[in-house]
């Protein structure tokens, strides 16, 4: 018997159709298990290249900005998912706003440090592993220290883990970070403002005009909708398994899902969901999310202890069915997702640049 969030998801999607904000040539389609291709890294000073099948897939970026961030995104028929600026400063055809909105990354306001605006705070990259003991061969492993700005204090450390894989149809990220509060308790604080994060192509925002900060753009063909089967604006700070962004960039249909795993806490998620292109699941923002008390979301890790959270994002060709996207979330919802022990021969330190204290500037970059 077909799960019944999963009949309206399906009927909303056939109205989207109907009402024409979906066209009939970019019908919904069921992608069929394909074989997998092989993933292979290319390291370089503060960057790690991911490649799969021999295709650029994308970058991790952990020594140019205040933050590691994951840009540029191509799906398999290397289209870029995720918008160009700042990193790319003459970026046109694109709002130049949210500054520390890069692609794709992980922040949060932490006791009372603004990491997620930059201003506040630095995540700073000790170390990078791509090889380890056992037989994974599609990851890459990060540490990190959260440092706030000025005293240079560190407020928590991180150990993240990317793993990468694709096929002929899509490319997939999946993630799992441990918070470790390892200097004092640590408070992430009650803010709409966080956590795991993507800034979608332009193309997918769901309003060309100016909304949220973001200025108006010439086109947006963007479509949205979760795993409770709500779109458009309303999906905004609703909790949801996953969510799903659909449309048009440069012509072509593509997807976008987000997965939340149902060890995570506070599952299902709140997403903080903005019809510029902003998707971010966030457990703590509870306030202003569901109308709580103000603080009621935030959550006290005490010192010596750990919180680990486990994401997943899809990029796909085309416009993924929900029967797809259940499947999907079904795979990763089983999914254990263990941290893998590192060859210790292989910790790659990153170099002079990256090992001084993190100063962002006005524009994220550090100096």
């Amino acid at each position: 018997m077909m799960n019944p969030s999963l009949i309206l998801v399906r009927h909303v999607m056939g109205l989207l159709i109907l009402t024409g904000a979906l066209a009939l040539t970019d019908r919904i389609v069921a992608f069929e298990p394909l074989a997998k291709q092989e993933i292979s890294f290319v390291k370089k000073n503060g960057t790690v290249d991911v490649f799969v099948g021999g295709q650029n897939f994308t970058t991790l970026n952990y020594g140019t900005y205040a933050k590691t961030i994951v840009y540029p995104i191509f799906s398999p028929s290397k289209i870029a998912m995720t918008r160009n600026w700042p990193m790319d400063p003459g970026s046109v055809n694109e709002s130049h706003d949210h500054a520390h909105h890069k692609s794709m990354w992980i922040s949060h306001k932490i006791n009372g440090v603004d990491f997620w605006s930059e201003k506040g705070g630095s995540i700073r990259t000790k170390t990078v592993t791509t090889k380890f003991n056992d037989r994974t061969d599609n990851a890459i492993l990060t540490t990190s220290d959260w440092m706030q700005k000025g005293n240079q204090r560190r407020i928590l450390s991180d150990q993240t883990v990317y793993w990468f894989g694709g096929d002929q149809k899509s490319r997939w990220i999946q993630c799992f970070v441990k918070f470790q509060a390892t200097d004092g308790d640590v408070r992430f604080d009650d803010t709409k403002e966080g956590l795991f994060a993507i800034r979608t192509h332009p193309h997918l925002r769901l309003t060309a005009a100016a909304t949220g900060g973001a200025a108006a753009v010439d086109h947006a063909f963007g479509n949205v909708i979760n795993s409770e089967g709500i779109t458009g604006k309303a999906v905004w700070g609703k909790r949801a398994r996953w969510m799903l962004y659909f449309g048009r960039i440069n012509d072509q249909p593509v997807s976008i899902a987000m997965f939340d795993h149902p060890t995570n806490l506070r599952h299902p998620t709140p997403w903080h969901a903005r019809d510029y292109g902003l998707v971010a699941a966030n457990p703590f923002g509870l306030h202003h999310f569901l109308g709580q008390e103000k603080g009621s979301g935030a959550y006290t890790l005490p010192s010596g202890e750990s919180l680990e959270l486990r994401y997943r994002v899809e990029f796909f060709d085309g416009i993924a069915s929900p029967e797809t996207i259940e499947e999907k979330y079904d795979q990763f919802a089983s999914a254990k997702m263990l941290s893998p022990q590192p060859a210790t021969s292989n910790e790659m330190k990153p170099g002079p640049a990256t090992e001084d204290v993190r100063s962002p500037t006005t524009n994220g970059r550090l100096k």
